[in-house]
C-alpha cells in the first residue's frame, strides 16, 4: 500500500502564504474605504464652496450649528424672487409673459368683450350664485396666477402641437393667446348642426369636441337642469366642465349618461365659471351676429396617467372669418395645488 502526503514544513508554508493574502485583501479593502471617504469629503468640500459662492457666502459667516438657518432663509429668498420674476417676460414653458389689456381681441367691435375676471384672496372660500353659478374671485396672488401661466407644460406643448405656436399669456384674462388668436380650424360641414362631434381615448377621457353652431339652433330657454353625470375622474371639489357649453346648444339631445360624459370634463370652478363662461359669452355673442361659428374645445392633458385636464384649447370662427379666437384656458384653482391624477385638491402653501 502506498500513501501520498504533504510535508509538514510544506503545509504551514501554504497556510503563511494564505495568511499574507488575506492581509493584503484586507490592507486593499481599507485602503478602497478610506480613498472613498476622502473622494466623498472632498466632492462635498467642492459642493459647499460652489453653494456657498452661489448665495455670497463665506466659511467665516458660519461658525456655529444656528447659522446654517442663513442658507434655508437665502434659498428662500431666491425662490420667492424666482416665482415672482421668472415670467415678466418668458419662461422656460416657451411662452411670452405680456402686460397685454388691448391686443388679442376680435376685429369687429360690435363683438362682446372679455372682462378681466374679479379676483379671490388666497385659500378664501370661493362663492357661487345658484342663480348664475358665477364664481366672484378678487385679489388672486402671485403663486396662483403662475400656477396658471405654468399649467400648459411642455410635455403639453409637444404632446398637442404647440411647440412652435406663437403663447403669449394674457394677464388681463389669465388664459393663452395662440398664434395672434388666429386659428385654422376648417369649414367642413358637420352632419348634424343640432349636436357636437365627440372624441374619447382609450381611457374613456373627453379628447375633443367641436360643433358648427348656428343661431336658428341656439336654446330657446336656458338648461336650468342639475348635471347629474360624472365625468370621468370626477371628484368633489370640481364642477362638472362641458366642452361644448349648454348656452351653445341643448345637451338634453344627449338620451345616455354615457353620450353626456363625453362633453363632460372635471374642471375648477375658476376655469369653468370665470375663465371659459367669458370664452362662452363671446362665442354665443358671434354666433348671434355672424350665424355660423365652427367651434371646438380640446382638452389637454400632461400624461396618460391623468384624468383631469391642466388646460382647454378653444378655437372658434365665423364662416365668414370675421371672428376668430384661438386661446387655451388653465384648468386651476386659486389658493390650491391639483394632483391631476387623482383629483385630489390641497390648499397652497
Amino acid at each position: 500500500m502506498v500513501c501520498v502526503g504533504i510535508k509538514a514544513d510544506s503545509f504551514s508554508q501554504l497556510l503563511e502564504e494564505e495568511r499574507k493574502i488575506q492581509e493584503q485583501i484586507e490592507s486593499l479593502q481599507q485602503q478602497l474605504a478610506i480613498n472613498e471617504e476622502r473622494r466623498q469629503a472632498a466632492l462635498d468640500a467642492l459642493l459647499r464652496q460652489k453653494v456657498l459662492e452661489l448665495l455670497d457666502f463665506k466659511e467665516a459667516d458660519f461658525k456655529q450649528p444656528a447659522d446654517v438657518d442663513k442658507v434655508s432663509e437665502k434659498l428662500r429668498q431666491l425662490l420667492t424672487t424666482k416665482k415672482a420674476g421668472t415670467n415678466s417676460t418668458g419662461d422656460s414653458n416657451g411662452y411670452v409673459i405680456r402686460e397685454n389689456r388691448n391686443k388679442n381681441r376680435n376685429q369687429d367691435n360690435n363683438l362682446l368683450r372679455l372682462n378681466a375676471p374679479k379676483k379671490l384672496e388666497k385659500n378664501h372660500a370661493v362663492h357661487v350664485s345658484e342663480k348664475t353659478k358665477e364664481a366672484l374671485y378678487e385679489n388672486i396672488p402671485t403663486d396662483d396666477i403662475n400656477r396658471a401661466r405654468n399649467s400648459l407644460t411642455v410635455g403639453i406643448q409637444k404632446a398637442y402641437k404647440l411647440t412652435s405656436a406663437n403663447l403669449e399669456f394674457d394677464t388681463e384674462r389669465n388664459v393663452f393667446v395662440v398664434n395672434d388668436n388666429k386659428t385654422r380650424l376648417g369649414f367642413t360641414q358637420p352632419r348634424t348642426q343640432k349636436i357636437p362631434t365627440l372624441k374619447i381615448d382609450g381611457r374613456q377621457r373627453p379628447t375633443k369636441a367641436s360643433m358648427w353652431i348656428v343661431k336658428a339652433n341656439l336654446p330657446k330657454l336656458s338648461n336650468k337642469e342639475a348635471i347629474k353625470t360624472d365625468p370621468i375622474g370626477f371628484v368633489e371639489g370640481f364642477t362638472r366642465g362641458h366642452l361644448i357649453a349648454r348656452s351653445l346648444f341643448d345637451d338634453r339631445i344627449f338620451k345616455t349618461k354615457n353620450a353626456k360624459r363625453t362633453n363632460l370634463t372635471p374642471q375648477t370652478k375658476w376655469s369653468n365659471g370665470v375663465l371659459q363662461a367669458e370664452i362662452e359669452k363671446e362665442v354665443l355673442e358671434a354666433v348671434k351676429q355672424r350665424d355660423n361659428v365652427r367651434y371646438q374645445v380640446e382638452p389637454l392633458y400632461h400624461s396618460g396617467s391623468e384624468v383631469i385636464p391642466r388646460c382647454y384649447h378653444i378655437q372658434a370662427r365665423s364662416r365668414d372669418g370675421k371672428f376668430m379666437l384661438n386661446v387655451v384656458v388653465p384648468n386651476v384653482e386659486p389658493g390650491y395645488k391639483i394632483n391631476y391624477v387623482t383629483g385630489t385638491m390641497t390648499p397652497a402653501d
